[in-house]
């Protein structure tokens, strides 16, 4: 955690904020000048990095990371398939730089459409795997470090629950311009604090993942801090995720608990077990478009 006052992630201004709930140790609390909310104290971006860089965060672990993230390799592929037909609506073809590429699944969708993809992960784990499918286009390191992508120029560039991991999205946004083509996108998915899944989850909602989510956005306010940073957004819509049943299941049972004790797992029986369905994890996917040269 760092020392000293909060500060608004997205305006700078000061604490103390409105309380909205705590979760891991942190406060979650909301700037009552922007409305972003986010954790309180920030966490360092030393023990951010350091979760990325465990061995542990693509491997299911509970808590942290992602669960089953391997086994659910069909399931990504679908999704991201939906990601990238989006961003083809606004440009078809050209260079893709995924941030936060994990297993290189994105980029798998994107190759299949055409795009000429990258990517970058700050897990060697994840790096090593995709890059073994992905030759010479996967690297390790922040956006600002990678050596292979500075003097390189992109159409789009995807981060897809990456902004809420940011204790400086800005900086970030920032960075992304100087790597985009005059009216390039930077196309994001992200927890939307404000769906209909997110109220009705409460604490329990499945993006409170502490402490790698410090941010919680909404449309106005990835919008003000995109406007903020060079870009004019083109479009804000929900995001979906395809996920097979039984894993749904588990999901639901946990935010029913205790009460899923009495639904029977049927979801896990016979052609059930395999069945894969389109749902909303309360998030929303940004595209906006780099106003600079």
């Amino acid at each position: 955690m760092s020392d000293g006052p909060s500060v608004c992630i997205l305006c700078a201004e000061k604490g103390p904020f409105r309380r909205r709930g705590e979760k891991g140790g942190y406060g979650i609390e909301e700037c009552p000048a922007c409305g972003l909310v986010q954790l309180v104290p920030t966490p360092t971006p030393e023990t951010l990095r350091a979760l990325y860089e465990g061995d542990t965060y693509f491997d299911g672990e509970a808590g942290t990371g992602y669960s089953e993230y391997e086994d659910q390799e069909e399931e990504y592929l679908a999704t991201f398939r939906e990601d990238v037909r989006r961003i083809g609506e606004f440009i078809p073809s050209g260079r893709i730089l995924e941030v936060g590429c994990g297993y290189g699944y994105f980029l798998q969708a994107a190759e299949e459409a055409g795009y000429d993809a990258y990517g970058i992960d700050l897990s060697p784990m994840a790096v090593e795997w995709a890059a073994k499918r992905h030759p010479d286009r996967v690297f390790l390191g922040l956006l600002e470090e990678v050596p292979e992508i500075q003097d390189q120029k992109y159409d789009v560039i995807f981060g897809s629950h990456l902004i809420e991991h940011l204790t400086e999205p800005a900086d970030f946004l920032r960075q992304a311009g100087k790597l985009l083509r005059p009216g390039g996108l930077v196309v994001m998915v992200t927890p939307n604090i404000k769906s209909l899944l997110s109220r009705v989850s409460g604490s329990r909602w499945v993006s409170y993942k502490i402490p790698e989510h410090v941010s919680y956005y909404d449309p106005g306010t990835i919008t003000t801090l995109l406007n903020r940073t060079g870009y004019t957004v083109r479009s804000v819509d929900s995001a979906y995720q395809y996920y097979a049943l039984p894993f749904i299941g588990t999901r639901v049972r946990e935010l029913l608990n205790p009460v899923s004790r009495l639904i029977p797992p049927v979801e896990r029986l016979g052609a059930l077990r395999d069945r894969k369905i389109r749902v909303t994890s309360g998030s929303m996917r940004v595209l906006a478009a780099w106003n600079g040269e």
